[in-house]
């Protein structure tokens, strides 16, 4: 690929030279840094201005992993595309593989391609023929004649080249291939920590080349994630949305006492209930005047709100801060009594922002009491993430003004095998204690587990309360000793997204002892068989 392109990298020659004499792998140092080199002069020698007087052309690639494409005028590259192949495109035929990758690379560079003749090459023979639009007989693969009726509105001539002679388009979809999983690993530290559908979201806006499975396979094995967003076993979950625009219904409550450096022990959280977009105030206290000058500081941004809503606290309800919403034109309620769910917007939102910043300090290397430092980048993070409940981010709507069958109940891979797990810990000495501690799981079915404790004790628990481990090892590295090791997938290991299916009534219970099954509370009879005696 270097060679294709050396015309156009000054000096070529002299670059190449340290790989050329390279002959050992891994690479020296030298040959590392030549090889980067070379690839930052192929970046920068890209056309930025496209000639429309001459042709542009498309060469394209797939192997077994990936797809791939380059685009060029006069010999000159102007954009480069490639992706991996997802687990359902892995077993598509040879020649589906090399039509996929024609077929995205068309529809990425439609605003270079629309009216205007190119030519399009591929190094498969018979696409050469079913593409070309001058002949009229029928496909009889039903998904290239689709995708040749949605390549008839373009002006194109196709032609074969021998993959021997296609170096740029070959050498990219192996590249992708070979994609290494500590820069993913390294991109979901630095975006703290986000999940599966969020981290998706981000890859596909940014166009990077990761697929679905591999965002997948590296948050579930994040040991990261596993201790500080335990998964617990559900069953469903319920979204509710009310508000119909933008800062319309406003829910607010305070999180705290928190471990602070500073004066400020309280945070202020106010979530806008149509977009979910965040804000949050550090603050020294949980007075009237307290709120009354963040939300004043609020609404001289973004306007004020038709409807605020709050729990019971004792600043929400005092005469001064209603009296000043309402002269606002603001409408106020509450929840009802001894229930927090009430609020459940703002309470849930409490918690992710804890845990976002609890991410980003557990990276940085900071102390609890510095959660100040990163609440900036954390709000950050959750507007700029795919918010699962409205399909986008909370910027963007800001701004743009375990399955149950007849068969049995299917439960998470982890809880299939014995191993070890995490325990959501009932008794903590306070409230910034570890969540969760690691037990051995040694069966379960679908309702309950066996686990034995560190101290040996086995006990009986409801799957509510167990969460998966991270595996660090899945890394190139060893986060405790920085040691290096290449990342190899194993095809005997099964994919840590596999779900199986177990059938109730084919799964044991867990043995239990009598005195396990035995409740170790004083049984009292009740009032009206106290004067009742047994014989």
């Amino acid at each position: 690929m270097f060679a294709y392109y050396s015309k156009w990298i000054p000096r070529f020659s002299e670059k190449i030279r340290p790989l050329m004499n390279s002959k050992s792998f891994p690479l020296s140092k030298e040959a590392t840094s030549a090889f980067s080199k070379l690839k930052r002069d192929i970046a920068n020698s890209l056309l930025v201005c496209v000639d429309p007087k001459f042709p542009l052309v498309v060469e394209t690639d797939a192997s077994d992993v990936a797809i791939s494409a380059a685009l060029t005028q006069n010999g000159r590259p102007v954009a480069f595309f490639t992706r991996t192949l997802t687990e359902s495109e892995k077993k598509y035929p040879a020649i589906e593989k090399e039509a996929t990758a024609i077929i995205e690379s068309i529809r990425k560079w439609r605003h270079f391609l629309c009216n205007r003749h190119f030519k399009l090459i591929t190094d498969q023979e018979a696409l050469s023929f079913m593409f070309n639009l001058q002949h009229t007989s029928k496909i009889k693969n039903d998904k290239i004649q689709r995708w040749r009726l949605e390549m008839s509105c373009y002006s194109f001539d196709i032609s074969y080249r021998p993959g021997s002679l296609n170096k740029v388009a070959d050498a990219l979809s192996r590249i992708c291939g070979a994609t290494n999983h500590d820069e993913l690993y390294n991109l979901h530290k630095s975006l703290c920590h986000p999940g599966v559908t969020r981290m998706y979201h981000w890859i596909k806006s940014k166009n990077l080349p990761f697929s679905l499975e591999e965002i997948k396979q590296i948050t579930s094995a994040c040991p990261v994630c596993a201790e500080l967003k335990p998964r617990f076993y559900k069953s469903q979950e319920n979204h509710l949305i009310k508000a119909t625009r933008p800062f319309e219904r406003l829910n607010v409550d305070f999180k705290g006492p928190v471990p602070s450096n500073t004066k400020n022990t309280y945070i202020l959280t106010i979530v806008d209930e149509y977009t979910r977009f965040p804000f949050a105030y550090p603050c020294r206290d949980m007075t009237s005047a307290t709120i009354k000058t963040n939300l004043y500081n609020l609404f001289s941004i973004f306007g004020t709100p038709a409807y605020i809503h709050s729990d019971r606290g004792t600043s929400f309800l005092s005469k001064d801060l209603i009296n000043y919403l309402h002269t606002q034109g603001i409408a106020t309620s509450s929840s009802t009594p001894y229930n927090p769910q009430g609020n459940g917007l703002v309470e849930r939102y409490n918690g992710i922002l804890w845990k976002t910043m609890s991410l980003a300090m557990k990276n940085k290397g900071l102390e609890t009491s510095r959660w100040e430092e990163v609440l900036p980048e954390s709000l950050h993070a959750i507007r700029s993430l795919l918010c699962t409940s409205i399909n986008c981010t909370p910027h963007e709507r800001m701004f743009s003004h375990a399955r149950r069958s007849t068969n049995g109940i299917a439960i998470p891979s982890w809880l299939a095998n014995p191993g070890k797990v995490l325990m959501k810990s009932h008794v903590r000495t306070s409230k910034y204690s570890p969540l969760v501690e690691e037990v051995d799981l040694i069966e379960a079915n679908p309702e309950y587990a066996l686990i034995r404790r560190a101290n040996g004790k086995e006990v009986t628990v409801s799957l509510k309360h167990l969460a998966p481990t991270g595996d660090s090892s899945i890394f190139g590295r060893e986060e405790s000793t920085g040691q290096d090791h290449s990342f190899e997938s194993d095809p005997a290991v099964p994919h840590v997204s596999e779900v199986p299916v177990i059938e109730s009534n084919s799964f044991p219970n867990p043995v239990l002892t009598e005195e396990q099954r035995r409740s170790q509370r004083e049984r009292k009879l009740p009032l009206y068989l106290q004067d009742y005696i047994s014989k």
